[in-house]
């Protein structure tokens, strides 16, 4: 607006004040303050306009809602005109350019306009341009707004998903996995409580379930031969005949290396634990503490036989979404510790550069031993160069912090979810995860029903919403509640493994 006309419409209110007596002092020395500082040079001065749409289901409604809004700006001493002859003229000047339908001009200085521009913003996460391309998924934010969910932060994908039971955790872990497919990653999770199965199965995964009295379906001994996979054999079976804290002497490294050897001359049937323990026989004079003793509860009839001591290797890593279950030997370091050895070098053997997701639903137990410390950094190292990831879940941060690897695992993460608990304690997520006052007591007070967890990513730090009450059908699938589990099995066992055959059952009846 011209300086002259900006000061003549002030002085024009100010007359009219004078003229009705209008007791608003203060109001009048702010209006005389804003021409001095217009006529000063101070500021300058433009025209605005205000205008609320308002709805309702019928016109009393809307009465109620516009007399509401009346009331509410009337007490922050603006005057409300409810339209009616210029009600489609105010309603087409919301839009952008419409100035020519402004029909109610006032004016604001050029210090109040500043004040009307938004100088903050939620994050809204990277929409392409990431290491995989674009944005994994969309969520929406409690701001209203997307947010672009990525693991990766440059070439690092790490994450992390920490939440108690019930909060919704194998929910989002499964739906961000269900949204990763579209790079077509070859996915590996290693499960608790079969929790994923049914995701895994539905996609056409394969899932192993581990535990005693079952045989599985491995044998490290039929794994090629390779120098890679004889050091590695070397370093399990010292495992299995390790004794707590003795290290194996050079004369015992150097007869499980003679009997490493020794098996891969043998037939393809014979490499397995019973026949590879006669090895150790003659190599020394038989004591009670021998190699073959202490081999001995791996073989045959032995105690923990049923985990290696199989007639076939049927790991199927090459499968492009495997799943294993490890609930009934995640708390027997004896057994849960050869065997994460055994599959991560699996895993490794087939890392080939295309994007790869492994996933370890309570990682921090599962790979709670001396003997992954030193290997876990090599290991992240080694999975990132061939475009990998590793998610680490759990349900206790109190838990996850106390473990050997912790330090390892909390700095290598790019991405951390974390579910509501308000339990939660201030020691685990402030001084132990690194999140501010701020984010700890939203993590404590967001409701269950909200659907809502915070993801800290890079710089972000967002509280996201996944509503996905109104999809039965997926949240059947994403969910792994035991007792859907338990209907899987039943039909499985009618129908066959094909989720064509099983699924649509299983879905009726869940």
């Amino acid at each position: 607006v011209d300086r002259q006309a900006g000061l003549g419409r002030m002085n024009l209110a100010l007359r009219r004040m004078r003229a009705t007596d209008d007791e608003a002092i203060s109001l009048r020395q702010s209006l005389s303050g804003a021409k001095d500082d217009l006529a000063g040079g101070r500021a300058a001065f433009g025209e605005h306009h205000l205008t609320i749409a308002v709805r309702g289901t019928d016109m009393a409604a809307v009465d109620g809602h516009v007399a509401e809004v009346q009331s509410t700006l009337t007490d922050l001493g603006l005057i409300a005109v409810r339209e009616e002859i210029g009600l489609e003229a105010a309603w087409w000047a919301q839009f952008p350019g419409n100035f020519p339908y402004v029909a109610r001009r006032a004016l604001i200085s050029s210090r109040n306009f500043a004040s009307l521009a938004s100088c903050h913003n939620f994050p809204s996460g990277r929409a392409t341009g990431n290491h995989w391309g674009d944005a994994v998924t969309i969520l929406e934010s409690t701001a209203a707004g997307p947010y672009h969910f990525n693991f990766h932060q440059g070439d690092l994908g790490n994450f992390t998903i920490i939440g108690p039971s019930g909060s919704g955790k194998t929910v989002v872990l499964n739906f961000l996995l269900a949204q990763a497919r579209k790079f077509s990653p070859r996915i590996i999770f290693f499960d608790k409580d079969r929790g994923a199965e049914l995701f895994i199965r539905a996609i056409g995964g394969v899932y192993d379930i581990l535990r005693p009295g079952m045989a599985a379906a491995l044998n490290p001994l039929q794994i090629d031969d390779t120098p890679e996979n004889r050091r590695f054999l070397i370093d399990w079976i010292g495992r299995l005949v390790a004794r707590p804290g003795e290290p194996l002497t050079p004369e015992e490294l150097h007869r499980i290396q003679e009997a490493v050897d020794a098996s891969y001359g043998a037939p393809h049937a014979h490499r397995r634990l019973r026949y590879f323990a006669q090895l150790f026989r003659g190599s020394e004079r038989p004591h009670a503490n021998d190699l073959w003793s202490r081999l001995r509860p791996w073989w045959g009839e032995g105690e923990h036989a049923w985990l290696f001591d199989n007639a076939e290797d049927r790991t199927d890593i090459a499968a492009q979404t495997v799943g294993f279950d490890m609930t009934r030997i995640l708390d027997t370091p004896t057994l849960r510790t050869p065997a994460m050895m055994y599959l991560f070098h699996r895993v490794e053997e087939r890392l080939d550069g295309t994007p790869a997701i492994i996933v370890i639903d309570e990682g921090w137990k599962a790979l709670d031993d001396d003997i992954f410390v030193q290997k876990i950094k090599d290991w992240e190292k080694t999975i990132r160069k061939r475009n990998g990831i590793v998610g680490f879940a759990t349900q206790s941060a109190e838990d996850a912090l106390s473990s050997k690897i912790a330090s390892a695992i909390v700095e290598q993460a790019a991405t951390q979810i974390f579910m509501a608990n308000a339990k939660a304690r201030r020691e685990d997520y402030c001084d132990g995860f690194g999140l501010t006052s701020h984010e700890y007591d939203l993590i404590r007070s967001l409701p269950d029903s909200a659907h809502c967890f915070l993801i800290k990513h890079g710089n972000d730090s967002v509280v996201a919403r996944l509503n996905l009450g109104g999809e039965s059908d997926i949240l059947t699938i994403l969910s792994g509640r035991e007792r859907t589990v338990r209907l899987l099995d039943d039909i499985r066992a009618q129908v066959g493994d094909d989720p064509d055959d099983w699924l649509p059952r299983l879905l009726k009846v869940a």
